[in-house]
């Protein structure tokens, strides 16, 4: 692991508590004031993320709170991808919250009264999901991820309709379920290092290097596995994902976006710290990932091209694409660990864009997301059609876009580990990925409608901020794509990890 050395410790501590310092008083001023107060506390945890991401360019890595943070290449990284999100889906959130439910005025009533408590969630997930990135501590990284979790349950069901409430029972039930191995993971790496460490410093994941060699190999593969379990149920990897179509399609479009985003990219950051220690010493680990991420690239990919409802679509390709990241860490440093945090940073970018567009299609078209009703809504909404053309150009790895330059790089790291196979299964999905995303193209913004109650003649673009956020989405997925050499100074120091 990255040694710690000395840096300006404010920084990751007000970066973690900006969210909660403006979170009860959004909670509390009314209508537009509160939106506009969530807006600033994205604004201001952003910009404290990117003053964080410039010191360790500078300077390395900075310790905080006696080493119970630590913010490393990776963690930067994550910090700026969690605040760039949470800024995007705060502006989206302005127009868009709580929906459009013109028919349906007490229902849209009772949401508008649910809002406050939307903003304030949102603002405790964010915190939740930068203390995960940013701990030092095995055992207070579970505490973190398990509380992403709770802050989030709420968000996922917020429609509070019977298949809202389904979709937020299952989330928190099946992820708690999952996580729960994880916790027993941290517990024995707890254990197997204490003797070597002391009780104190056994805690500190920076440490875990330093006593690898004399954890015994059958408790280490076992808390290994066990991490893996836990941390592939929150990040959606096959066979531990059942949990992700129902929270994406009944969460609202904000809440998928930030879900699909972050939410199940922040357990790999687990997994990459645990990895890196014991990956190489045991060759079995990177196999299993390896292995484990090909399966989900497969079955996340078949599972898309079933789909008829556009936000479940969105949801089983993200099971997809996370395969490629647990494919990528399989494969080892320096390589596999630089392609696989940049396909999560350009994943993470890609999937927020296409479920806003969809929040979008669904805000406008009369709330229908049966790709076999819809049709024709170029003509009516282009540029919410232009985002999500970029948005599924580069899941489907097509250039100059983030997405090509992500698969590249993890074609590349397989032929360099000399991989060929888990290579051709992710040329295949791939091409399988470009194969629906087309299909979802075509369906939803060409042709014609093709219910005769649903002509859309009434449908028009969204709302100004609504655009706006998917525009700082495609310009953020282009940008990558064009310009991939500016993460390289802060994903330089996760390949040595």
């Amino acid at each position: 692991m990255t040694p710690m050395i000395d840096g300006p410790a404010w920084i990751p501590v007000a970066l973690l508590a900006s969210p909660l310092l403006f979170a009860i008083p959004a909670g509390l001023v009314p209508g537009v004031a509160r939106k506009v107060l969530w807006i600033a506390a994205s604004a201001v945890t952003l910009a404290l993320a990117v003053v964080q991401a410039a010191q360790v360019t500078a300077a390395g890595p900075i310790p905080a709170l006696g080493g119970q943070l630590l913010v490393d290449g990776l963690a930067a990284v994550m910090a700026l991808l969690v605040s760039f999100l949470a800024l995007v889906c705060s502006v989206y959130a302005f127009d868009y919250l709580p929906g459009a439910h013109p028919r349906e005025p007490e229902r849209r009533l009772r949401l508008e009264r649910r809002l406050p408590l939307f903003t304030v969630l949102f603002l405790v997930l964010e915190f939740t999901l930068l203390w995960t990135v940013m701990t030092n501590n095995i055992v207070l990284l579970w505490v973190a991820l398990e509380a992403t979790t709770l802050a989030s349950a709420l968000l996922v069901s917020f429609y509070w309709d019977a298949r809202a409430l389904e979709a937020g029972y299952k989330y928190l039930l099946l992820l708690t379920v999952g996580i729960t191995s994880a916790f027993f993971g941290c517990v024995l790496l707890y254990a197997g290092a204490a003797p070597h460490l002391g009780s104190e410093s056994a805690l500190l994941i920076s440490n875990l290097g330093l006593v690898a060699d004399r954890i015994p190999p059958h408790l280490a593969l076992t808390a290994a596995l066990l991490l893996l379990v836990g941390f592939g149920t929150k990040a959606g990897l096959a066979p531990f994902h059942p949990w992700v179509a129902d929270a994406h399609a009944e969460a609202p479009a904000v809440m998928s976006a930030f879900l699909s985003g972050v939410i199940i990219k922040v357990p790999f950051v687990g997994m990459l710290r645990v990895w890196s220690v014991f990956g190489p010493r045991h060759p079995a680990l990177d196999e299993t990932l390896l292995w484990l991420g090909a399966f989900t690239m497969v079955v996340g990919g078949l599972l898309a091209v079933a789909q008829d409802d556009l936000k479940r679509l969105h949801a089983y390709s993200s099971v997809s694409q996370v395969g490629y990241i647990a494919v990528a860490l399989g494969l080892g440093p320096p390589f596999g660990y630089y392609a696989a945090v940049f396909f999560l940073v350009s994943h993470a970018l890609t999937k927020g864009l296409l479920f806003l567009g969809t929040g979008a299609v669904v805000y406008s078209a009369h709330e229908i997301r049966s790709l076999s009703a819809l049709g024709g809504l170029r003509r009516h909404m282009p540029l919410t059609a232009a985002c999500t053309l970029i948005g599924a150009l580069s899941l489907a790895g097509i250039p100059p876009l983030s997405g090509f330059v992500a698969k590249a790089q993890v074609a590349l790291a397989a032929a360099e580990s000399r991989q060929w196979l888990v290579l051709a299964f992710a040329v295949t999905v791939g091409l399988l990925t470009m194969s629906y995303m087309t299909s979802m193209l075509q369906r939803v913004f060409r042709g014609v409608p093709r219910t005769k109650e649903a002509t859309f003649a009434d449908v028009r673009e969204v709302p100004a901020s609504m655009r706006w956020a998917m525009g700082m989405l495609a310009a953020a997925v282009l940008a990558l794509g064009l310009q991939p050499q500016w993460l390289d100074p802060l994903l330089a120091l996760v390949g040595k990890m």
